[in-house]
């Protein structure tokens, strides 16, 4: 599972960041790139790969700039991350009514769907009206 931080950074800009492939601890997938090309499309916040640290999330939760966290895989899409528990503490945190987690399932789940039009979107067979014949 990929996890990613939706928080305000050290220079107070609104970052959605996730660790990096490129120091081989995290692993490529379809869902992880997807939130990285869907939240860039948006373009409603800053979208980072690189190395998160511990110390950079209690910090950011320290001093209240994160806004939520969670993961990302195949099996879950996207999952919400309540708390973590870390040198035997708990970090609890925050997680939104109207959260990205929430906004990022329910899109990526609707161009699955072919609910909404996308790019990513190839229908193989139309939705038709089924015809009475006589």
């Amino acid at each position: 599972m990929n996890m990613f931080i939706h928080w305000y950074n050290e220079d107070g800009e609104k970052e959605l960041a996730t660790m990096g492939l490129d120091e081989g601890i995290v692993l490529p997938g379809i869902t992880r790139q997807s939130i990285l090309d869907i939240t860039r499309e948006w373009g409603d916040f800053k979208v980072t790969e690189r190395t998160i640290t511990m110390s950079d999330l209690t910090k950011a939760l320290n001093e209240n700039r994160l806004i939520e966290m969670f993961g990302a895989g195949t099996a879950c899409v996207v999952c919400p991350i309540k708390r973590i528990l870390y040198v035997d503490q708990p970090l609890y945190i925050p997680t939104p009514v109207d959260s990205l987690a929430l906004r990022l399932y329910k899109s990526l789940g609707a161009i699955q769907y072919g609910d909404i039009k996308h790019d990513w979107t190839y229908i193989a067979v139309e939705k038709t009206k089924p015809r009475l014949v006589i």
